[in-house]
């Protein structure tokens, strides 16, 4: 009778078990498909945003495409590579209001060669806020891409510092793990800077990557012999040589992204402006 009564428990015990084995299992099912759900949602939802601000980007200001349907959600202060050709005009007014009716926080556009960064450039008063927000305001895991609350594209002297997420479809800053590889970086050089004053070209020198806890990125320098100094160790630090700077930069310009090796690791881009500094003041004040 007692052998019975305990077995009767054991049993007892062993389905409760099971029971809340099941629970957890469905449980742990349910929270994989909606977090599957939420990924691929917001996936659609970021590729959409892109080519809406593309298409804004490059109409023309009587073009249908230039009028946007998305409203303007933060007010200031507060797929595939891209083909297109870049236009000669250094600024256009027009453009930069069309972008700001999506947000008024737009400061720039980025395009680097041969990868899929091709976005505006947001700017808000700390490094946090468009970590998880899209450039039409929206919650979204892909952020955006934006620069340093401490960068400014007037300023000489300094490193305009530009992040974006690395994600795992290539979008944002995904694509510039392609750096990695020698011939890459041999081949794809060049970055196209955006602003409402000018467009600049710029090559890159260095790529590599760092410890988020135990290094910074610099994003001023007290003097013009101390931003030559930085930019010459930025360059041995590269995982790959580029040729000798062809003059001696006035500021440079610095992407930075997540790296797949560990969840502190960074990958850092560093380049130069191609024109010299005085050239491109004379066309920045023509």
């Amino acid at each position: 009778m007692t052998l019975h009564r305990s077995l009767f428990v054991t049993d007892k015990r062993y389905t409760r078990l099971y029971w809340l084995a099941v629970l957890l299992l469905a449980g742990g099912i349910a929270l994989i498909t909606v977090d599957t759900h939420k990924q691929h949602t917001e996936r659609k939802q970021a590729a959409q945003l892109k080519k809406e601000l593309l298409q804004v980007h490059a109409a023309a200001a009587d073009s249908p495409a230039a009028v946007s349907s998305l409203t303007t959600p933060i007010p200031a202060g507060d797929p595939a590579p891209s083909e297109r050709a870049v236009s000669s005009e250094a600024a256009q007014p027009e453009r930069w209001e069309r972008l700001r009716t999506i947000n008024q926080e737009v400061v720039g556009w980025l395009h680097v060669d041969g990868t899929e960064v091709d976005y505006p450039i947001l700017q808000h008063a700390d490094n946090d806020y468009y970590l998880n927000v899209d450039a039409a305001g929206r919650q979204s895991m892909y952020g955006s891409i934006f620069m340093d609350y401490r960068s400014d594209f007037e300023r000489s002297q300094q490193n305009i510092v530009i992040y974006g997420h690395n994600m795992l479809d290539g979008s944002m800053f995904g694509s510039l793990q392609r750096y990695k590889s020698r011939a890459f970086f041999n081949e794809h050089r060049v970055i196209t800077l955006e602003t409402p004053s000018q467009q600049t070209e710029w090559e890159i020198f260095s790529v590599y990557t760092i410890n988020a806890q135990k290094d910074r990125v610099d994003v001023a320098y007290a003097n013009e012999q101390g931003l030559l100094q930085a930019a010459l160790s930025y360059r041995e630090k590269s995982l790959f040589p580029a040729p000798p700077f062809p003059h001696n930069p006035d500021r440079l310009l610095t992407l930075v992204t997540c790296s797949n090796e560990t969840d502190d690791t960074r990958l850092v881009l560093h380049a130069f402006p191609k024109e010299e500094p005085s050239h491109a003041l004379a066309r920045q004040s023509s």
